[in-house]
């Protein structure tokens, strides 16, 4: 489960949610301490993210399998290239 530990006012953690929402993808939120130095992170299983850099190399690759994976499970309709038949 892909976690997100965000401060309340943080910019960045506001455009990681939303970026998440398009994504159509479940995650957690957890509240970090206001007074504390982080205002966010990531956590995906053993992988912490914690800087602009790691999250976009992350977000481009989580985006890549998510396509992957629903080009292959999705309800579509397909032409069968051999006969032409349609499902």
């Amino acid at each position: 489960m892909i976690t997100l530990h965000r401060k309340k006012q943080s910019e960045t953690a506001d455009a990681i949610e939303n970026r998440f929402e398009e994504l159509i993808l479940a995650y957690r939120v957890e509240p970090l301490p206001e007074s504390g130095h982080v205002a966010w992170s990531i956590t995906d299983g053993d992988t912490k993210i914690q800087d602009h850099i790691e999250l976009d190399n992350w977000l481009e690759k989580l985006e890549k399998d998510l396509d992957w994976q629903r080009s292959i499970s999705g309800d579509g309709c397909y032409i069968d290239p051999e006969t032409g038949s349609v499902c």
